[in-house]
């Protein structure tokens, strides 16, 4: 490790740990201010973060955005969504098409990048949770159908983002055909691998504790958790695809499986959010220069994103007349829905990567979802208090 190395990865950890006390400070989301720092930072290290991509720092946060993805497949609630009245669900469903064939006639008619259908449909529950935890609403019933919503919305973008890498390497080709079906098949079997082990923990049940339990010394959940999120990446790089996604199936079918997995959940979450999520998002901020953010095109760019992602979602809230909801409620939908920090992150990471963008338009990306976590979540709480 190099004396300059070291230096920006003793800035890193310092910041990791402070910039969720500033970020409370001003009132911004902890990973807006990770980012943020991540910029500031960039301005002395630029040339050496951009050159060293194989430096420690660099693995920290790779591996951070692993966890990252695991636990938003981790953080999936099948079990309410299962007991959601037919009706409901099928609003809250008709809900996240409505966005998604938006993104898709917006997109098509208008003759913009490809990606930004990805951007326009991405839905997420990242940011939403800690802003409802927040604003003491997480146990409403408006709380918990947003989080249903977004948990649906969340899978159908990253089966998006999944297949659109897998396009835009392969295109409409006999590969791609053949990548989708081996694919089918991996996660097929995962699936019935991991029900015959439920179906075996249920005739054991105290081996079945082995995977989910926390007071065992040896942390056998815990290393469960991990093989299955590194076995997942693995397998889903081998098959082509971003070795993220194989995390957040990974994630989402031990979900699935295992209900009662919440003290395992909080275990990995407070080893994730703890440090290495924070670097992930700090190096994000350090792969790009602040200064590219003023420019014109890339600020008002960022600017139409937001405006169109938030667009489409007042579309997207008429379903919900018919939901129950107060007029407040379906008013503040579009912003509950308009906040997919981590998932624009990720799509302005992967685009990078595969060189399927610039590291202009990865700017407008960013930009675009520190503009959203930082506004919307404000509109959100603000118009929910209102005559509360």
């Amino acid at each position: 490790m190099s004396k300059e190395e070291s230096i920006l990865l003793l800035v890193v950890s310092v910041g990791a740990f402070i910039m969720p006390f500033i970020s409370k400070r001003l009132m911004l989301p902890s990973a807006v201010g990770e980012i943020l720092f991540g910029l500031i930072i960039g301005i002395f290290f630029k040339q050496f973060a951009a050159e060293s991509s194989l430096s420690i720092l660099h693995f920290l946060g790779s591996l951070g955005f692993l966890i990252l993805m695991y636990l938003a497949g981790l953080e999936i609630n099948f079990e309410k969504i299962k007991v959601t009245p037919k009706k409901n669900l099928f609003i809250y469903i008709l809900s996240i098409l409505i966005i998604v064939i938006l993104s898709f006639v917006i997109v098509f008619y208008t003759g913009q990048p490809k990606i930004n259908i990805l951007i326009y449909l991405t839905v997420a529950v990242g940011l939403l949770y800690p802003v409802l935890k927040d604003a003491g609403l997480l146990e409403t019933e408006f709380a918990q159908s947003m989080l249903i919503i977004a948990s649906i919305g969340e899978v159908l973008s990253l089966l998006f983002i999944s297949g659109f890498f897998m396009y835009f390497e392969h295109g409409l080709s006999k590969e791609t055909f053949i990548q989708l079906i081996e694919i089918y098949i991996f996660f097929f079997i995962a699936y019935i691998v991991l029900k015959l082990l439920q179906l075996y923990a249920w005739w054991n049940p105290k081996k079945m504790f082995l995977f989910i339990k926390t007071d065992d010394p040896t942390e056998t959940a815990v290393r469960a958790n991990f093989a299955n999120m590194f076995v997942f990446a693995a397998l889903a790089n081998i098959l082509g695809l971003e070795y993220i996604i194989g995390a957040f199936f990974g994630g989402m079918l031990f979900a699935m499986i295992f209900k009662e997995r919440h003290e395992i959940q909080e275990k990995i979450g407070s080893f994730g959010y703890g440090f290495l999520i924070p670097v992930f998002f700090i190096e994000v901020g350090l792969r790009f220069d602040i200064f590219s953010f003023l420019q014109k095109e890339v600020f008002l760019g960022a600017l139409s994103i937001i405006a169109v992602i938030l667009l489409i979602r007042f579309f997207a809230a008429i379903p919900l007349i018919f939901s129950g909801f107060s007029v407040k409620e379906i008013i503040s939908f579009p912003f509950a829905t308009s906040m997919p920090l981590t998932l624009l992150v990720a799509i302005a990471t992967l685009g990078l990567e595969t060189h399927t963008i610039d590291e202009k338009y990865a700017s407008m990306i960013i930009l675009a979802a520190l503009l959203s976590g930082i506004l919307y979540p404000w509109i959100f709480k603000f118009i929910l208090k209102q005559n509360t």
